[in-house]
């Protein structure tokens, strides 16, 4: 599936399901957020319809969020209630130029990434990890959380008619660490993504810059 194509399924999905996609944080969002006391903002790539960022943002967080789909980002502006949010249309190869404006006078961020690696090509997350590793201020944070091969069989409530790559978590690992962080915690299992009858197989880390 090309870039467009994936573009155009996801402005297609939130323009259609502009009342059905959640709303409330997701369970990521939920432990996401007792780890970032020390950060000056967080990054968010491939944020949907802002269930997650507006939970950020609400708990007074400085925020970037960022996706490829422009049904998202008009969804998330006209639901935002912070100031302290800015949403920007942009995938993740363009986006250096809004990640650099945002670091300014920042000493540690966190970068939020649900269900989004797993939405991208391997080069396309390796460029990505690589952007990170050369952008980030020492000490900053990174939270992933993406599909498992072992979930690649398992029936999803949203279908299958859209792009997933389904990542090796050991190899997932290795490539965040090759990009210059350190893991500091990791988990793969059910019960982590929970959606109605979905309980999806999944890979979950932290990983610091060194």
């Amino acid at each position: 599936m090309s870039l467009l194509e994936k573009s155009s399924y996801w402005d297609s999905f939130y323009s259609a399901r502009k009342k059905g996609a959640p709303a409330y944080p997701s369970q990521f969002a939920a432990f996401v957020i007792n780890e970032l006391s020390e950060v000056d903002g967080v990054i968010e790539f491939g944020c949907g319809n802002g269930r997650d960022s507006e939970f950020f943002a609400a708990n007074g967080f400085e925020l970037l969020a960022l996706d490829a789909s422009t049904e998202a980002i008009a969804l998330c502006r006209s639901r935002s209630a912070h100031a302290c949010a800015r949403y920007v249309h942009s995938t993740a190869g363009n986006a250096r130029d809004a990640i650099e404006g945002f670091l300014e006078g920042k000493r540690k961020v966190a970068v939020y990434a649900r269900f989004f690696l797993h939405a991208i090509d391997e080069v396309e997350a390796a460029a990505l990890l690589d952007l990170l590793g050369l952008l980030l201020p020492a000490g900053s944070l990174v939270f992933f959380e993406y599909r498992t091969v072992n979930d690649a069989d398992q029936d999803k409530t949203f279908g299958t008619d859209h792009y997933r790559r389904y990542l090796e978590h050991a190899s997932a690992l290795a490539s965040i660490e090759r990009a210059g962080f350190r893991i500091v915690y990791q988990i793969e299992g059910h019960g982590l993504a929970k959606f109605r009858d979905e309980d999806a197989k999944v890979g979950r880390c932290v990983a610091q810059k060194n």
